[in-house]
């Protein structure tokens, strides 16, 4: 029995050991992570210390300021203002384009029906007025040509023989050997005669024409675009044959939207714009009616020739023109330096209230109709004579009171 005591006891003594050793390591524990909690709470102190010292000392020395109940003031601090001037309207630039066309371009045809004979140039090739593009075949009219040389010679010895008929018949009548009708009808034959010859020679003289329109000829110099027809071919009157384009006698047409062409002049010279390059031009045409489909006016600029050759300018290029277009809105021009973003599209700016009795700041909202260089044109709640804060926004906001304001002149009409 006293064997089996033993080992209960020893058990009992020892959980108990195992709780004190857990209890005192526990108090150990928490004394250490008191300990290490003292640094981080003296750091946080010490940020916090070094932050109010910093905002005590900090901003302009220049410029003291002070909050009371509903304002700010900025002294000895200089704010520029413009006045504002309001406008029934604004003219802004617009780029227009048009295409460069050529001044001279045909479809040239014969004028007589037949076969072509011979193409004498190919296309793209470039030809000089009055040189011959192709021809008909000529052999009908060669043939008919001889059948009119052989009447020809008859009918002038017909009239030669009539002339000498009426000279003798004349001789014999003032010998009283022969009536005076003879004569008459010597002299009647003799007038047929020389109108058939005058028949003849005219139809010869056709003849003549109608072997030179067998020709096709260049009518200005040019370049063919294309060759519609080649040798061999049968072809009516008017059929094309060619397509010819002057070279460098070029035309840009651009249409001129709303009252825009009022502002340009017939015979002035106009810088257009190719790829960023001057083209200068003069204005040759106006047209007197709106194009239906664009509801624009045309005007017709004469390219300089050099210029157009300089540029490698081909009809089908596409140019462009500065034109200024004047928008009916009532507001005003502002430099772009005194705006502000907004919300919801809009822009804010500052002026100068002074209907308190004091120069206090109020924030406006406009919006930017246009925008050019450094200025904008802008609508809103701005009236005439407003004084408009126009440098220096970042150090001002509503409601502040302001001293020692300078009025400056930004705008321009």
């Amino acid at each position: 029995m006293s064997s089996n005591k033993g080992p209960a006891e020893h058990n009992i003594s020892s959980s108990d050991l195992s709780a004190e050793q857990t209890s005192a390591l526990y108090i150990n524990t928490q004394k250490q992570a008191s300990v290490s909690k003292l640094p981080l709470l003296i750091l946080c102190l010490g940020s916090l210390l070094l932050l109010i010292v910093l905002i005590l000392f900090s901003g302009d020395k220049t410029a003291i300021a002070f909050a009371d109940e509903k304002s700010m003031v900025i002294e000895n601090a200089k704010v520029n203002v413009q006045v504002l001037s309001i406008q029934s309207a604004y003219t802004k630039q617009r780029k227009v384009y048009g295409l460069i066309e050529s001044a001279q371009q045909a479809n040239l045809a014969f004028e007589l029906s037949g076969v072509i004979d011979q193409t004498l140039v190919a296309e793209g090739e470039r030809v000089i007025k009055g040189q011959v593009l192709a021809t008909l075949n000529k052999q009908r009219l060669f043939a008919q040509k001889k059948e009119l040389d052989a009447v020809l010679l008859r009918t002038k010895a017909d009239a030669k023989l009539a002339s000498l008929s009426a000279m003798r018949t004349a001789e014999l009548v003032k010998k009283r050997l022969e009536p005076e009708q003879r004569l008459d009808e010597a002299n009647a034959a003799l007038d047929a005669a020389n109108a058939l010859v005058n028949e003849v020679t005219a139809r010869h003289e056709s003849l003549d024409v109608e072997l030179q329109k067998s020709s096709l000829v260049a009518p200005f110099d040019g370049q063919l675009v294309s060759k519609l027809l080649d040798s061999g071919t049968v072809v009516n009157a008017g059929q094309p044959v060619f397509s010819l384009m002057a070279e460098l006698d070029l035309d840009a047409r651009i249409g001129l939207p709303s009252r825009s062409p009022l502002a340009l002049d017939l015979g002035e010279h106009y810088a257009l714009s190719y790829e960023g390059e001057a083209l200068p031009a003069i204005l040759i045409s106006l047209a007197k009616q709106r194009n239906r489909a664009t509801r624009a006016v045309d005007a017709l600029f004469k390219i300089n020739p050099q210029a157009a050759q300089k540029r490698y300018l081909m009809p089908g290029d596409l140019v462009s023109l500065s034109v200024d277009v004047e928008i009916k809105k009532q507001g005003a021009w502002i430099p772009i330096n005194a705006l502000s973003n907004g919300v919801r599209g809009l822009w804010t700016l500052f002026v100068i209230d002074q209907s308190g009795g004091s120069q206090t700041i109020q924030a406006r909202s406009v919006y930017v109709e246009y925008m050019e260089q450094e200025r904008a044109f802008v609508t809103g709640a701005i009236a005439q004579g407003d004084l408009l804060v126009v440098s220096g926004l970042h150090r001002l906001t509503p409601n502040q009171v302001v001293h020692n304001i300078q009025v400056i002149n930004t705008a321009r009409n």
